[in-house]
């Protein structure tokens, strides 16, 4: 079977610090919820005046609230004030030989998120950053639900009835990681330092 390259998506976003964690998990659960092939159940989720459509699953939000706290640490300790945070799908793969059958992940589509934290003193341009921030977010949104809609042609096809047929991890670089060599790392190691749900 012929392996492709994952299509990547790029994302960014520039986000009033007091709304970093609110905005990440807008955007992570935005993707999660138009990529997780499974029965979900969603629920609403407002962020600002916008609201969004989200997995309602514990296990789901527990990683994102995980992934979350990570990302805010990684974020506070960089003096740009600047994070990245990906979300990576795999499709299960079963090799068969004569007596015996291996399995492995391979990796099918990446978003690539960058997060640029701005802390505004002054309360009026602390307003101007959110309403900024607002705009942005609802384009973002759109432009999620663009790509999710028109962008199909690499998905692989649903071979199983069990769970969610993709699996998924949310992936932070680490100090030393670019985008392409965590990318790399994580393809290359099957995902073994983060758990795929």
């Amino acid at each position: 079977m012929t392996h492709y390259p994952p299509v990547m998506f790029p994302v960014e976003l520039t986000v009033e610090r007091s709304y970093l964690k609110e905005a990440l998990r807008a955007i992570l659960h935005t993707v999660l919820f138009h990529r997780v092939f499974a029965n979900i159940k969603p629920r609403d989720m407002d962020i600002l005046d916008l609201t969004i459509p989200i997995i309602d699953d514990p296990e789901v939000d527990r990683l994102v609230d995980e992934k979350i706290a990570a990302f805010v640490k990684v974020v506070d300790a960089n003096p740009q004030s600047k994070g990245q945070i990906g979300i990576m799908f795999y499709e299960k793969r079963t090799k068969r030989a004569w007596f015996s059958s291996t399995s492995s992940e391979v990796c099918w589509e990446q978003w690539a998120i960058t997060i640029n934290v701005v802390t505004n003193i002054n309360e009026k341009d602390k307003q101007r950053s959110i309403k900024n921030m607002e705009k942005a977010l609802s384009s973002l949104f759109l432009s999620i639900l663009r790509t999710v809609n028109e962008r199909k042609d690499h998905i692989p096809p649903i071979t199983t009835s069990d769970g969610n047929p993709f699996p998924y991890q949310i992936v932070i670089p680490t100090a030393s990681d670019t985008w392409g060599s965590m990318f790399k790392r994580m393809l290359d190691t099957s995902a073994s330092s983060s758990p795929i749900i």
